[in-house]
C-alpha cells in the first residue's frame, strides 16, 4: 500500500548538508591569486569584492608580491567557480555622496564587473563597511540581492535585511580564533547554519603572514556535512527553497525555481530538480 510521509521538511542547504561555509575578499589585488590557489586546493569558495576603476587594463597581470591591483584581463578566468562582486568603482565613503553619484559608483561597477565574467554581478560589499539608511534605500532599487557590512552577527543568515548583512566574523578574528569558533560549531552534532568569514588577501602580505592563510581557511575545509558555497549561491539556495510548494497531503513536491532543492521526507533525503514535480509516495 502507498506510504504517504509523515513528515517533509525543506533542507537548509543542498543534499541535506548541516553547515554552509562562506568567504568575502575586499578590493582585488594581485594577492587574491594566492586565496584563489588555496580554496581551489582545499575545495573552498570565495566571493571577491572588485573596484572595476582600480583595476589594470594594460593586458599584463602584475607580478606576483607587487601589491598590485589585479588586470582585467585575467578576472574571468582567476576567479571561475568562485564568484566576483560590487565593492564600487572607485571604492569610496558611500554615505558622503549624493544619490546619483552612488548609483552610478555602483552601477558601473556592476557593468564593468559583467563585461568582464559574463554573468550578472548581483553582490555587493560596502567600501570601508560604510553606509546609512539612504545609501541602503537606493542600493535597494539597484538590483543588488545582498550587501556584505563589517558587523559581526550569530546568527549571520538569514540576514532580516540583506542589505545589511553581518558576518561571523574578520578573518584575522581573536578570542576566539575563526578556527577555533568553527571547531566548536562544527563539533555540535545540533548545530546547522553559516559560517562566513571576510577579509582582505593582502593583510597576509602585509603582515608578512602568509602562513595564516592555511592556519585560518584550511581547517574549514574538507568536511563531509559542509557545503562550501559563495556568498550569492547562499541567497539563491534560500530564495528557492522558500519557493518550494509541498502539497497538502505531502504525497507531491513542486520546485518553480530553476536551482534544484533538497527535501527531508521522513528522514531520506530527495532532491527536487528546478522547474518538476516529484512524487513523494512510498510504493
Amino acid at each position: 500500500m502507498p506510504k504517504i510521509p509523515a513528515r517533509v521538511e525543506i533542507t537548509s542547504f543542498p543534499q541535506g548538508k548541516r553547515i554552509a561555509v562562506t568567504t568575502s575578499f575586499d578590493d582585488g589585488d594581485e594577492c587574491d591569486r594566492r586565496i584563489v590557489a588555496a580554496f581551489n586546493e582545499w575545495g573552498l569558495k570565495g566571493t571577491f569584492n572588485l573596484n572595476s576603476g582600480s583595476l589594470g587594463t594594460s593586458g599584463v597581470k602584475p607580478p606576483d608580491g607587487s601589491r598590485q591591483k589585479l588586470d582585467r584581463s585575467e578576472v574571468a578566468e582567476l576567479f571561475r567557480g568562485h564568484e566576483v562582486a560590487i565593492h564600487t568603482v572607485t571604492h569610496p565613503w558611500l554615505q558622503k555622496l549624493d544619490p546619483s553619484q552612488i548609483a552610478l559608483e555602483v552601477l558601473e561597477d556592476r557593468k564593468a564587473l559583467e563585461d568582464i565574467v559574463g554573468y550578472p554581478v548581483r553582490g555587493m560589499a560596502y567600501p570601508f563597511g560604510g553606509y546609512d539608511a539612504r545609501v541602503v534605500e537606493i542600493l535597494r532599487n539597484l538590483g543588488i540581492v545582498y550587501c556584505r557590512t563589517c558587523h559581526v552577527v550569530s546568527p549571520c543568515f538569514p540576514p532580516a535585511d540583506p542589505l545589511l548583512w553581518g558576518s561571523t566574523g574578520h578573518q584575522y578574528a581573536e578570542n576566539p580564533s575563526i578556527p577555533e569558533q568553527f571547531e566548536k560549531l562544527y563539533a555540535n552534532p545540533r548545530y546547522s547554519g553559516v559560517f562566513y568569514v571576510w577579509g582582505h588577501a593582502f593583510e597576509f602580505h602585509d603582515r608578512k603572514d602568509w602562513a595564516s592563510l592555511e592556519r585560518i581557511f584550511k581547517p574549514l575545509s574538507g568536511k563531509p556535512d559542509v557545503w562550501y558555497c559563495t556568498n550569492i549561491e547562499l541567497f539563491d539556495y534560500e530564495e528557492a527553497r522558500k519557493r518550494m510548494v509541498i502539497a497538502a497531503n505531502r504525497a507531491t513536491a513542486f520546485n518553480p525555481s530553476a536551482l534544484s532543492v533538497t527535501l527531508n521526507v521522513d528522514g531520506e533525503l530527495v532532491d527536487v530538480p528546478g522547474g518538476k514535480t516529484v512524487s513523494l509516495v512510498k510504493e
